[in-house]
């Protein structure tokens, strides 16, 4: 079942976030996620505001977990680490 992986983050270094990005996106696609959306000014409607938001759609859990695991994505994990506070939350897709 697809499934929808939200990322909310609270930025510390912007510049370290957008290398991050630059090198997270394409393995985020080897496992087949899609970029749904993207703001880094998410309107906050109830709740901590975040300063950043990312909408990915993946086709299974195990391909998140794949993508969370592969080894090339391990090094960009330290890197997102200190660039943010990240909470990612996984929903069902419709």
């Amino acid at each position: 079942m697809a499934v929808i992986m939200l990322a909310t983050q609270k930025v510390k270094d912007w510049d370290l976030l957008a290398e991050y990005r630059k090198g997270a996106g394409p393995i985020v696609r080897r496992h087949g996620g899609e970029l749904l959306g993207r703001s880094n000014t998410p309107e906050c409607l109830h709740g901590e505001p975040a300063d950043s938001a990312i909408v990915f759609r993946f086709p299974s859990r195990e391909a998140v977990d794949a993508w969370l695991a592969d080894p090339d994505y391990q090094p960009l994990k330290i890197i997102r680490d200190r660039a943010v506070d990240m909470n990612l939350l996984i929903v069902d897709a419709m």
